[in-house]
């Protein structure tokens, strides 16, 4: 492995873990900049679970503004992420593991979800910076339970 690709991997590593700590802090605008201006994302529950698909950055900006802002506290940890290069290192596709947990206030109380989540990615470098241009996010797992603190 190359120097160059290695760089690659851990800058896409770095794209995938800003990405979760800007939600962390509920900055769904530079969650939006870390796509392409014409990026897709792909939600699903559960992998045969009807796609619905978000595209373009205003449109993920609003929709990530939409999931985090309501929320009393969010936090994301990821996990495995692993990275296939193309030969000249301008695009790559990913697969990252994320567990996502929100808690949001319910009747009175606060109820946390975690969501246990794969991500599926396409991403492109454009300009010396690399994006994501696809993101298929599949929850695999959701459970939600009363906080108790």
């Amino acid at each position: 492995m190359t120097n160059e690709m290695i760089s690659a991997k851990m800058e896409l590593k770095e794209l995938v873990d800003v990405f979760s700590n800007l939600a962390d802090v509920k900055d769904a605008a530079a969650q939006g900049e870390l796509f392409t201006e014409d990026g897709v994302l792909e939600f699903q529950m559960g992998f045969d679970g009807e796609v619905q698909n978000i595209v373009g950055r205003k449109a993920l900006v609003e929709t990530f503004s939409a999931t985090i802002n309501p929320c009393k506290s969010v936090y994301h940890i990821n996990g495995q992420h692993t990275v296939q290069l193309n030969g000249d290192l301008t695009e790559a596709e990913g697969t990252a593991y994320c567990q996502a947990t929100l808690v949001n206030e319910e009747n009175g109380r606060d109820v946390i979800t975690t969501n246990y989540v794969r991500y599926a990615d396409k991403y492109v470098k454009a300009d010396g910076k690399w994006y994501i241009k696809r993101r298929r996010t599949t929850f695999l797992i959701s459970e939600k339970r009363e906080l108790v603190r």
